[in-house]
């Protein structure tokens, strides 16, 4: 499991943001994946992506005053294997 990926979800679960309390994905996203070089972001976004389609992280469009971003949250159906991701 790639670095960035487990620091997105122990930031996720530090922060308490599951179910219907979100963060900003692209914002998230660029502080944790900065440090990384062409070929660890590829494998980043493959892994990202693989959260996405087994629904680990919820994604919705969110409206904001800018206009409409995409946010981000924790499946609250699928925290235990949330926290054995960390674990590993």
């Amino acid at each position: 499991m790639n670095g960035a990926i487990k620091a997105i979800i122990a930031y996720m679960l530090n922060r308490k943001v599951i179910g219907a309390k979100h963060t900003q994905e692209e914002k998230l996203i660029k502080s944790k994946t900065k440090w990384l070089n062409k070929e660890e972001l590829r494998v980043f976004r493959k892994q990202y992506k693989k959260l996405l389609g087994n629904q680990l992280i919820l994604r919705l469009k969110k409206r904001t005053g800018k206009g409409s971003d995409w946010h981000i949250s924790l499946n609250p159906r699928k925290l235990r294997e949330s926290y054995e991701m960390i674990l590993k």
